[in-house]
């Protein structure tokens, strides 16, 4: 480009220069205001699901791909791009309300892109905030598919209230309102087909992979249930108790469910150690010294983690591996110890933790101890039961095993309530029917 042909693109009124670098600047500046933004909130309020590598990762693939998608399709069919499908799959990648702010924050960076067109922007953003109350009820893929009809229903009315207010063209309101139909019905569909993707790329944990852990015909459980049955029932009771309680308190119960399926699941690899694999009535910690017989208890939990590592299960069930025994003290095994060495240390008894990190990780680790301990009594009345929880809740208290949890006493009460609730529903007493003595 000369500058006789800037000269004449000038006095025509097609290009100035000096407008040009203005509108540059501005760009720039806008474009330095929101990452100035988008820095401080993330660091403020989001820093943890930004420390997590596998999210990052995928929230930058999905953000980065989706302002390529922009810059390449020409403002003329905007409406058409199907931007909910990355919302979408933000809601199951990070928590809701980040995934709102990543999503705002996109939208905003787009402006220069689609010459500041305030009525896209408008739209989207309050289709955006409308998600968050929409994405309460996902639990199943065609309710993904629902909420993107349902969001292409709410852009086409406001974007028939805002056209009518601009005086545009009928033909185009037209047009422009089949786009958003179109997207937002395959947006959801774009949503359902990608995420797969992202569960197994970057190994991430949404809803309908828990469901799918949830099928006891996986690997690891039928393993589980073979190899080490006693431990299988132990699991199966321990997820009853701790989903029933994680429901109480507001935690998520689908999650607490399937970490309990798991989180014994090392020890399929010496299942005759363990007290309710040992059908025979032998124990063969009897044949063994104490030391030897902590080794083989306390390399369970990082056993499972390694396991669950190797069949790609989500890091937060392998969290809950080593977390729902904290840093707990072998405490008959290490009481033997001490009548042949009574310089032994309670350190090199306990469990490597670390301790509950959340609040289904806590009942989790109540539930474990006091499933195994309420079965181990001769007569389980509501009296003896209620005292063996209760001795149980306060040792891990006093042990420091709760502190990491962010779990009040207010909830370990309803905890232990929940608990006593569901025993008597499974203990309770049976009618004796006729001919029975």
């Amino acid at each position: 480009m000369t500058e006789r042909k800037i000269d004449i693109l000038d006095k025509l009124g097609i290009y100035n220069y000096k407008i040009s670098i203005f509108i540059i600047t501005l760009n720039i500046i806008f474009l330095l205001v929101i990452s100035s933004v988008f820095n401080v909130v993330t660091t403020r309020f989001y820093s943890k699901d930004v420390l997590e590598k596998q999210k990052y990762r995928a929230v930058m693939l999905l953000m980065i791909g989706t302002l390529l998608i922009f810059r390449i399709v020409p403002n003329s069919m905007i409406y058409l791009v199907p931007i909910d499908t990355m919302l979408l799959l933000l809601m199951f990648i990070v928590r809701p309300r980040f995934s709102i702010f990543l999503t705002i924050m996109l939208i905003s960076y787009l402006l220069p892109i689609t010459d500041y067109d305030l009525k896209y922007f408008t739209i989207q953003s309050i289709a955006i905030l409308a998600t968050g109350f929409l994405s309460k009820n996902i639990g199943t893929r065609s309710s993904v598919i629902a909420i993107g009809i349902q969001l292409a229903i709410l852009k086409i009315l406001l974007y028939l209230i805002l056209s009518f207010f601009s005086m545009e063209e009928s033909f185009g309101v037209a047009l422009n309102t089949i786009k958003l139909f179109v997207s937002g019905l395959f947006s959801g569909m774009f949503a359902i087909a990608l995420l797969p993707y992202f569960e197994r790329t970057f190994n991430i944990l949404t809803v309908f992979r828990l469901i799918e852990l949830a099928d006891l015909s996986q690997p690891l459980l039928r393993k589980l249930s073979i190899e080490a049955p006693g431990t299988f029932q132990h699991s199966m009771m321990v997820a009853t108790l701790s989903e029933n309680a994680v429901i109480e308190i507001g935690g998520d119960p689908i999650f607490t469910r399937v970490a309990c399926y798991y989180h014994d699941i090392g020890k399929t690899k010496r299942p005759q150690y363990y007290v309710e694999n040992q059908t025979d009535g032998r124990n063969l910690h009897n044949n063994i010294s104490p030391f030897m017989s902590k080794m083989i208890i306390l390399a369970h939990t990082k056993e499972g983690a390694e396991m669950g590592k190797k069949y790609k299960i989500p890091k937060e069930i392998r969290d809950i591996m080593f977390e729902h025994q904290g840093t707990t003290l072998l405490a008959y095994f290490f009481n033997k110890a001490k009548e042949i060495d009574p310089n032994i240390q309670e350190e090199e008894f306990r469990y490597s933790g670390p301790k509950p990190q959340t609040k289904e990780s806590a009942v989790i680790l109540l539930a474990d101890s006091i499933e195994a301990a309420v079965r181990s009594l001769d007569v389980k009345d509501p009296i003896k039961v209620e005292e063996m929880v209760r001795r149980i809740v306060n040792a891990k208290i006093a042990d420091n095993q709760l502190s990491d949890a962010n779990i009040t006493f207010k909830e370990i009460e309803i905890i232990i309530n929940s608990f006593l609730k569901t025993f008597g529903a499974i203990y309770h007493e049976r009618i004796k029917y006729p001919g029975q003595k």
